[in-house]
């Protein structure tokens, strides 16, 4: 074998268990699957090319149409399991480019996406009914043959290999431009790379092929460039989660979650539960799975009556419920109870340090409460007997100054006689020295 063989076995191997490994982490995942399909797809067309190597090494035109003549189907079978990849690369990577890039428009219309698979589909049909039917005419003549292969292989099918690859780089780089996040930016710019790639060879490849210079060069390095540019492609998923197994990342928060989640079908049976579910309850996974819910409550009739209020409600209730341990030791829990397409879950937080803190300070209240009631009682005696002690000493002072102020009248009114008297005597003596003045004027007139 050439080194160019080993290459194509090689490689499409890679591409294979590449493929499939993506396929494997999460195959619900769109984007997984369609880069499985386009790595199988390119492993077809690897191991199409060996094959044909592998059979029948530097095979010329003439030669192909000879083994035909001699009934050697081989070379037929080899052509076509190479075509059947090749057709659908671009395709497959146009719609991986669609859900890299969230096209949405292009997948509201679902025409879209058959018409992207409907032109590899017609060139395989087509492959295949001239291959079966047509080679066998055409192979007589050599020169129809050349002239065919030239226009529709040559020509229209990299015609519309590379159109699907430059549509998938508009998609890149237009959602390139409106990325902000430096992660994002850098995996479609490995996209982009990945399709710039093996298109730039294709388009050189059509160029000559179109002005009719030999390709024989060129077509051999589209193996090599397509495989660099599927490597490019590759890093874009592997090192930016295209396939980030969610349901991984979700079991394990679910696990280690510290809230008891308990999840039932529709009747109540245990689907399934988490760690901090089994070390509350001091159950085993197996001795709690299957069972039904209403088993682990304090009462029977809680379940059916959380059923009823949840169906009332509607999606999403609270509540208080009590569960039982193994040693049937009661644990409270406020629950949060959704209803779920295919059953019940169950949230709860373990309130029992929580009712405990609060039957606590209940007591706390209540005795504070009880020594306030009784300096209430005890301060309201000693208010009374002061209040009385001053009304008493009001009582006191009000006789004392009633005492005082009948002695200052008294006091007044001897005054006010006192005033009277003083003021009579002076007056009198007015009068008196009046009367000495008139007598002395008197006197002294007559002597």
């Amino acid at each position: 074998m050439t080194t160019l063989n080993y290459f194509y076995l090689t490689s499409g191997i890679f591409f294979f268990l590449l493929g499939y490994y993506v396929f494997l982490k999460d195959p619900k995942r769109r984007v997984n699957l369609i880069f499985f399909l386009f790595s199988l797809a390119a492993t077809l067309w690897y191991e199409g090319s060996f094959l044909k190597g592998f059979l029948y090494p530097n095979l010329s035109l003439e030669q192909r149409e000879q083994l035909l003549l001699a009934g050697n189907w081989k070379i037929l079978v080899a052509e076509d399991i190479g075509w059947l990849g090749i057709s659908y690369l671009s395709p497959l990577f146009l719609h991986l480019v669609i859900l890299i890039t969230k096209q949405r428009a292009v997948f509201q219309k679902k025409i879209s996406i058959i018409l992207i698979y409907l032109l590899p589909t017609l060139v395989n049909i087509w492959i295949l009914i001239y291959d079966f039917y047509f080679d066998l005419q055409l192979h007589k003549i050599v020169k129809i043959a050349e002239i065919f292969q030239h226009f529709f292989v040559d020509i229209l099918f990299s015609l519309y290999f590379v159109f699907f690859l430059i549509l998938g780089l508009i998609f890149l780089i237009k959602r390139y431009t409106k990325l902000k996040s430096y992660q994002e930016r850098t995996q479609a710019r490995y996209f982009i790379i990945g399709a710039l790639i093996p298109g730039i060879i294709g388009a050189i490849f059509l160029l000559l092929s179109i002005i009719k210079i030999n390709i024989y060069y060129v077509s051999w390095l589209l193996g090599p460039f397509f495989t660099l540019g599927y490597l490019f492609v590759s890093l874009g998923v592997l090192r930016h989660g295209l396939f980030i197994d969610y349901r991984e990342i979700l079991e394990t928060i679910f696990k280690r979650l510290a809230e008891l989640v308990i999840v039932t079908d529709k009747e109540g049976l245990i689907l399934l539960t988490n760690e901090i579910t089994l070390a509350k309850l001091n159950f085993k996974e197996e001795e709690i799975s299957s069972q039904n819910i209403s088993n682990f409550f304090k009462t029977k009739e809680a379940w059916p009556s959380l059923k009823e209020k949840l169906k009332k409600q509607g999606e999403a209730l609270e509540e208080k419920l009590v569960f039982l341990t193994k040693e049937k030791e009661e644990i409270p829990f406020l629950a949060s109870i959704s209803q779920a397409k295919e059953g019940i879950i169950l949230v709860g937080r373990d309130i029992k340090e929580l009712l405990s803190y609060q039957e606590k300070l209940k007591e706390e209240v209540e005795k504070r409460t009880k020594e306030l009631k009784e300096a209430k009682t005890i301060l309201e005696v000693k208010v009374k007997a002061r209040t009385k002690e001053l009304q008493e000493l009001a009582d006191s002072l009000e006789e004392q100054v009633k005492q005082r102020t009948k002695e200052l009248q008294k006091r007044v009114e001897e005054l006010e006689r006192f005033h009277k008297l003083t003021l009579g005597r002076e007056m009198k003596m007015i009068e008196l020295k009046r009367e000495i003045e008139r007598l002395r004027k008197k006197v002294g007139e007559g002597g």
